[in-house]
């Protein structure tokens, strides 16, 4: 009897480097068809799932066709806690769109289940022949898309060849034993891994390879797979960090949603696992293969979701439970922008318009009462606030601008249409407003960073000038609100009064900068803050001035300073 004929020999340096190699290899593809598809799908993703999500079921729809596309239920997760942050979507319906997240990444699982893995490198040469030899942007994103999924496979390849090997191994078959033995293991294993990689389409599909090698038996297979949908959840988490309450609630829901669930259906592990198992036997040829795990994934998110789609008040109430507190954003209803208005009483939508930009300007207002607090002292709270009110700016800028370019087209007479005119030009100027407080943030967070102080004058100064501008928008939104002629002049007067002290401020700096003695430092970021807030003053005069109009130029100006 020859005692040798058992004994597995193997290269380790080989099989270890295929191994790291091919991990990478897969890794890399995945990230790169994500980022590439989300590119050629284009900035419009946040604007989709922002209009029409406005049920939880349109919301479970939206996750799994937009997860799908950029097969990334950790990006459309991260992309829904900032819709939240920036006060866009509701509760609700950020945790419908995260619940069909998870049926939408089950589209990787099967797409790495078909036999594609022998066309892996043709698949990898057409992605690279767009990216290096077409110059059309949407070809280079195609391209990246082809050579990230064609390295998917590739990288899987590498690797199964490779765990063939080991698994032959008494040792490594024992560590994989242990697994089924003690499913909790699989499950921690599974959670760990998926926080690493931060994808559970990756840990799923390295899951997949190792289970069509024999490496792994189904039910510790199942049960890594129900701990990647917990390790998952990190993204999220990080996503809400510094956010609004409803942001971090939004978080909380998601991992709630997949903690719960995964835990449930480990009660239920050995049920499940023999159903899986007759699916296998029955319709996949009684053979380990890939697509055996995405019935897994796909059964399990499947059953999940509509579970958690009749106790979504509950999961509401749960996480308001958990996280308390109000959110300070005020917040912007963009929904009663209806289409149907337009047709059916276009001076309705157009009064509507005008509701969300008053709206939109009390939001703009916060943002600088936050670039206020901000100046004087460093607190990062503030600073991540007034980035989710651009951020928020941005989105109602466009919903709007559209929305009232639809008003225009039917039939207005000539006092709206001078009034949509002028809503269109206001978003623009609160939008620009928004920019300028942005760009004071961003010279104060230098400061910061580079413990650059002001001088008590400097300090003293700036508060003077923020009172105006201050006093400037609010009387601005006063004045869009009740179109008063007689408080649009008092903009004006303000805005001239901002100029004046802009002035004043320059010159004071700069002789601040020759005096010996003075802690003022040449930084060139105080001219640009005040440069910003000069422009500021600009847009509020800007909006009074189609209330206005041409009857106010020449009337002198009363106001101390």
């Amino acid at each position: 009897m020859n005692l040798l004929a058992d004994v597995v020999v193997i290269n380790w340096k080989i099989t270890i480097f295929a191994i790291v190699g091919g991990l990478g290899i897969f890794l890399y593809g995945i990230n790169l068809m994500g980022d590439s598809l989300k590119a050629l799908a284009g900035s419009k993703l946040k604007l989709i799932i922002e209009k029409t999500t406005n049920t939880p079921l349109k919301g479970i729809i939206v996750g799994i066709v937009i997860t799908g596309l950029i097969q990334s239920s950790s990006g459309t997760t991260a992309l829904t806690v900032g819709l939240v942050r920036a006060g866009l979507m509701t509760l609700p319906q950020a945790i419908g769109v995260i619940i069909g997240a998870n049926i939408g990444t089950t589209v990787t699982s099967f797409l790495l289940g078909l036999p594609i893995k022998e066309y892996a490198l043709p698949i990898m040469a057409a992605g690279s022949f767009l990216i290096f030899f077409v110059h059309t942007k949407k070809y280079k994103q195609l391209g990246g898309v082809l050579l990230g999924f064609g390295m998917l496979f590739f990288g899987l390849d590498i690797m199964g060849d490779s765990l063939k090997a080991l698994v032959k191994l008494p040792e490594f078959a024992a560590a994989l034993v242990s697994v089924a033995d003690v499913p909790v293991l699989g499950l921690m294993v599974g959670a760990v891994s998926t926080a690493i990689v931060q994808s559970s389409s990756a840990t799923i599909g390295i899951l997949q390879g190792l289970y069509s090698t024999g490496a792994v038996p189904l039910i510790g297979a199942v049960a890594i797979l129900f701990g990647s949908n917990i390790g998952t959840t990190v993204t999220a988490v990080f996503a809400s960090i510094g956010g609004s309450v409803a942001a971090r609630r939004t978080a909380l829901a998601h991992v709630l949603f997949n903690v719960i669930g995964s835990l449930a259906f480990m009660l239920v592990l050995s049920p499940y696992t023999k159903i899986i198992a007759w699916v296998e036997a029955n319709y996949l040829g009684g053979e380990p293969v890939a697509m055996t795990i995405f019935f897994a994934h796909f059964g399990f998110n499947l059953i999940n979701t509509v579970i958690f789609f009749f106790l979504i008040k509950q999961l509401v109430w749960m996480v308001t439970y958990m996280i308390k507190g109000d959110d300070n954003l005020i917040e912007v209803d963009v929904d009663m922008l209806q289409d149907h208005l337009i047709e059916e009483a276009p001076i309705l939508a157009l009064e509507s318009a005008k509701i969300v930009v008053l709206n939109m300007g009390k939001i703009t207002k916060q943002m600088f009462e936050g670039v206020v607090e901000y100046s004087f002292a460093n607190k990062k709270r503030v600073l991540e606030n007034g980035e989710q009110i651009e951020e928020m700016l941005d989105t109602i800028d466009k919903i709007v601008h559209d929305y009232l370019v639809k008003v225009a087209q039917f039939g207005l007479d000539e006092d709206s249409s001078q009034l949509q005119a002028s809503y269109v030009d206001t978003i623009r100027d609160f939008e620009r407003i928004g920019d300028h407080c942005t760009n004071i943030f961003e010279f104060f967070e230098h400061r910061y960073d580079n413990k650059i102080v002001l001088s008590e004058p400097a300090k003293d100064e700036l508060k003077r000038l923020y009172e105006v501008v201050l006093e400037t928008i609010t009387l601005t939104l006063e004045a869009f609100d009740t179109q008063d002629k007689e408080v649009a002049k008092q903009v004006m007067e303000r805005e001239d009064v901002i100029d004046s002290l802009v002035i004043r401020n320059r010159k004071r700096h700069i002789k601040r900068l020759n005096d010996t003695n003075s802690i003022e430092t040449v930084d060139g970021f105080y001219v640009d803050i005040l440069s910003n807030i000069e422009r500021i003053g600009d847009h509020c005069n800007n909006i009074v001035i189609n209330i206005i109009q041409e009857s106010y130029y020449n009337e002198e100006l009363d106001y101390e300073y």
